[in-house]
């Protein structure tokens, strides 16, 4: 029998996110590597049973991700630059690593992205044993995925 190798993509909480030199922070979550193609449809004339399908706009998914406050501040300075008009368009990437954490398994670049919204930590002083969590959502011009 073949030996099967395990399947290494299986392994979603191991990543690390880059940003034109913004490398400044871990992040505990990252989703929104979507991309959808919309389906136009349209009815051929006098042809009652048929729709044609084509192709429409492509619609990419802002990115968002989460971390635990740090005493970082690369990140802010990114969005109040935004804030006072100037944006300022920076391309990235999220790698997927292995189980050590040190190989690149695959990397999704994304282009031209800009914060779009920032929201700050929910506080409770009735639960301290969880993380004050800052959430960051970048809109981008699309992705591409590549090998390691």
């Amino acid at each position: 029998m073949a030996n099967i190798k395990q399947d290494t993509y299986n392994q979603a909480a191991q990543f690390r996110v880059a940003v034109d030199g913004l490398d400044v922070a871990d992040f505990r979550e990252c989703e929104g590597l979507t991309v959808q193609l919309d389906v136009v449809e349209y009815q051929e004339g006098g042809e009652n049973t048929f729709h044609h399908k084509r192709i429409g706009p492509t619609k990419w998914s802002n990115i968002v991700l989460r971390r635990g406050t740090t005493d970082s501040t690369k990140f802010h300075e990114w969005i109040q630059k935004t804030l006072h008009g100037e944006i300022e368009r920076l391309n990235g990437s999220i790698t997927a690593l292995d189980r050590d954490n040190d190989t690149p398994i695959a990397r999704w670049e994304f282009r031209n992205a800009w914060p779009c919204r920032y929201r700050g930590p929910d506080f409770s002083k009735g639960n301290r044993s969880e993380m004050a969590i800052e959430e960051l959502e970048l809109a981008h011009d699309g992705f591409k995925m590549v090998k390691g």
